[in-house]
């Protein structure tokens, strides 16, 4: 009996001829597993545990604890989460976007005292970030003091019970005084309403250092609830360090996680970036804005942040957030789904209107060049893609209108696409389990 022996499976190609194609390539793959180059079929899903109906988005807390069975944040909008970087911190501090303005929650507000695996968490949050004070404060001078003539001016800041500061009040008004004389400052504004957990002051006057500078130093820290206080003359601290912060717009989104402590996320028109290790700090001179296009999507691979457009994608690179230098890349290649996007380790995927695109090691390309005609790959409906990272593989679920379904494809050799029968309205990678979920 004659054999015939094929091996290498390489799943389909749609964009040949089926008279061209190679021997291991196919006119149909469905529901065949990549790796091995053998015809294998996937393992049905398991069930892990349960979600709220209609989610979009969900991320696992507790992801220090082995067991994937609970502690699963969950939202109908599309959210992205990153995990705080504070050293010290021993509640897995996470701030996310697209829940309306920017939130941080932990794992006690967000999982409360007694988490049951089927809560709808997370169940509490706060605000990212401190509001300014919005007035001035007063300044009188004490009677007494011969000293020659100073000319002074205050601000004071909100400080939390996790240290965070707001940026400072608007300046008070000049203060002439002997430089021996003592001054009563009063004026302090209660914050506006809000889970913000402020309970202290932090004052500050201006100074001329040794360089020759003025600035603001530390002069004393009270209380919220005290009305008054005193300039009583002490050694001054340290510059106030957030005179240029700003809680993130209400409107962030893509809150994405970069290196050297740094998030970025989209804002309008704008990239923004916070304060170094202060997730919480976003000031607008940090800004980057892309030339005649709009952000929609963030990626990272190494120390490269890839903007995807509605034009061009671009690159940011630098290793402090005042230091960011832009690069127009030459692929005309627009992000047509947001949810798309998938940071994969040496580069990143997005899709475009043309097909499956790749920004990385080696330039820019069109992935399914080859395997996928623009016909084809519009089957897809490319707007429905929601992407993650699978294996070293690209795993896209879209809905081409008979509901939702599958493909994986490797951007390191893309002989064929493995599409499969399922379909998820949601995805998360945990890298501690190594696992998918959706």
């Amino acid at each position: 009996m004659a054999l015939i022996r094929i091996s290498g499976f390489s799943g389909e190609n749609r964009a040949l001829h089926p008279s061209l194609l190679a021997e291991h390539q196919a006119t149909v793959s469905s529901n065949q597993r990549p790796g091995r180059g053998d015809l294998r079929s996937w393992n049905a899903p398991q069930t892990i545990a349960t979600v709220p109906a209609g989610r979009s988005s969900m991320y696992r807390m507790g992801r220090d604890v082995a067991s994937d069975a609970q502690y699963w944040l969950s939202w109908p909008s599309v959210v992205h989460a990153v995990r705080g970087f504070d050293p010290g911190d021993t509640t897995e501090r996470t701030y996310y976007s697209g829940d309306g303005a920017p939130k941080v929650t932990d794992n006690v507000m967000g999982l409360g005292t007694a988490p049951s695996p089927t809560s709808n968490f997370p169940i509490a949050s706060r605000p990212l970030g401190l509001p300014a004070p919005s007035a001035p404060l007063t300044v009188t001078t004490l009677q007494g003091g011969t000293g020659e003539l100073v000319s002074s001016y205050y601000v004071y800041t909100y400080v939390n019970d996790w240290g965070w500061e707001s940026a400072p009040s608007p300046v008070s008004t000049e203060s002439n005084r002997p430089s021996d004389a003592q001054a009563t400052l009063a004026g302090f504004t209660l914050p506006p309403s809000g889970n913000y957990a402020i309970n202290r002051l932090r004052i500050y006057r201006t100074a001329t250092g040794s360089s020759g500078a003025t600035d603001f130093y530390f002069l004393r820290e009270i209380a919220l609830a005290t009305q008054t206080t005193t300039d009583d003359l002490r050694d001054l601290g340290e510059v106030c360090p957030t005179v240029s912060w700003a809680m993130p717009p209400d409107d962030l989104t893509q809150l994405t996680a970069l290196w050297n402590g740094m998030l970025a996320g989209i804002s309008g028109n704008r990239i923004r970036f916070c304060e170094p290790y202060v997730a919480y700090a976003w000031p607008e001179n940090y800004d980057v804005i892309p030339p005649d296009s709009k952000p929609v999507a963030l990626g990272v691979f190494g120390q490269q942040l890839v903007v995807l457009t509605n034009g061009r994608p671009l690159m940011v690179s630098g290793s402090s957030p005042d230091a960011m230098d832009q690069q127009l890349m030459d692929l005309p290649q627009a992000c047509v789904s947001p949810r798309s996007v998938v940071s994969m380790g040496s580069g990143v995927a997005w899709a475009s209107e043309d097909g499956l695109c790749w920004i990385g090691q080696g330039g820019a390309r069109l992935i399914t060049a080859g395997i996928m005609t623009r016909a084809d790959w519009q089957g897809l409906k490319p707007a429905t893609i929601i992407g993650a990272y699978y294996e070293g593989l690209y795993l896209g679920s879209f809905d081409d209108g008979s509901g939702r379904c599958g493909f994986l494809i490797d951007p390191a050799s893309t002989s064929g696409i493995y599409f499969f029968d399922a379909g998820f309205t949601a995805l998360h990678v945990d890298p501690l389990q190594d696992q998918l979920y959706g």
